[in-house]
């Protein structure tokens, strides 16, 4: 996958957006449908932002299922930090 500007903007709203509705909380699991409807993405991008974030280790998938492939996400420690590092 070509990992462009556009992409990597997009990934850090979902990252900003996940911290944000988890109140920066590593055990508080947010709905991925929940995010889709603040970020306005498709499915597919939004499967790819998800596992771009996990393979960094920034978030962690906490449920499959559902109509976007995984149902919730949790940010890590580490996706807390680089928030905070990104403001």
């Amino acid at each position: 996958m070509l990992i462009g500007g556009d992409f990597n903007s997009r990934a850090k709203q979902l990252l900003f957006q996940l911290a944000e509705l988890s109140e920066r909380d590593t055990d508080k699991r947010i709905s991925v449908e929940e995010l889709v409807q603040e970020l306005e993405v498709d499915r597919t991008e939004l499967k790819n932002l998800l596992e771009y974030l996990e393979n960094k280790e920034l978030i962690s998938i906490a449920s499959i299922g559902g109509p976007f492939l995984y149902g919730h996400a949790k940010i890590t420690e580490k996706g807390i930090l680089k928030v905070l590092k990104l403001k």
